[in-house]
């Protein structure tokens, strides 16, 4: 006995909807399996460059660090006097004033730091200390970016003290004396654009940097453009912030 044609139209669209089903099954599980996948990667690129960022915890005294002063390595600065030979990172002398810098950054150094301080306590962060040595490679910096106009973060190589490359913010002011106060203030306000929890943005990583627990010691420099309408301000942090995955226990919530 034959099939009528009602008969062979519904088997069909059995057939039709059982392969359609099975399809967008097959379809699913395959997307969960990529979505899977595509976290656990991601997860592993993140850890693995965590890993690279990992630093070795530093102390305010520079005598107790876990490295000597014989193991910091010199190294050819770029921005130097030509005729002033190689600078070592263990040496204590003055950086050479470029001339049209400031002549007196002692003032400046201390308003950044007073302030720079007085957020991080909101932030539950220890206090920071001076370098001389950090002063001084925050300061060849401000006098290069004085030079060129850039403002610009500087090689990795001119900040590399010891075993890590420094962190680093800066700033800078048209005509108006650039001051501690003003720099801070204006790093203070990308607060306001912060996740707390959350790795930080580029337009945040001024202020995640000032407030970073880690953080001990800084350097500050600041210089004057020869033109005399630019002030250029460099802050180096050591040990440096902004390390991926480490912002969640290293940036916490202000002081109610």
């Amino acid at each position: 006995m034959g099939l009528t044609a009602t008969q062979m139209s519904l088997c069909f669209q059995s057939y039709w909807y059982m392969w359609l089903t099975n399809g967008l099954a097959g379809l699913i599980f395959i997307g969960i399996n990529i979505g899977v996948a595509a976290f656990f990667l991601r997860k592993f690129q993140l850890k693995k460059q965590a890993s690279a960022y990992e630093r070795t915890p530093q102390v305010a005294d520079s005598s107790k660090r876990p490295f000597s002063a014989s193991e910091i390595q010199t190294y050819e600065d770029p921005y130097a006097d030509p005729y002033a030979g190689n600078i070592s990172r263990a040496s204590s002398r003055k950086s050479p004033m470029y001339p049209g810098a400031s002549e007196d950054n002692e003032e400046f150094t201390e308003s950044t730091l007073k302030l720079l301080n007085g957020y991080r306590a909101r932030h539950s962060a220890e206090p920071l200390t001076v370098n001389e040595q950090l002063c001084e490679i925050a300061q060849r910096w401000a006098e290069q970016m004085a030079r060129t106009g850039k403002l610009e973060h500087s090689p990795a190589e001119m900040r590399n003290f010891g075993r890590q490359t420094l962190g680093e913010n800066f700033g800078a002011s048209f005509q108006a004396e650039l001051t501690g106060d003003k720099m801070v203030r204006k790093w203070m306000k990308e607060s306001k654009r912060y996740m707390y929890g959350f790795d930080g943005r580029k337009d945040t990583e001024n202020f995640t940097q000032s407030v970073w627990q880690g953080s001990r010691e800084i350097g500050v420099g600041r210089a004057r453009s020869e033109d005399g309408n630019w002030w250029y301000g460099v802050v180096v942090f050591d040990p440096p912030g902004n390390i991926p995955n480490q912002y969640s226990n290293n940036v916490l919530l202000p002081k109610e």
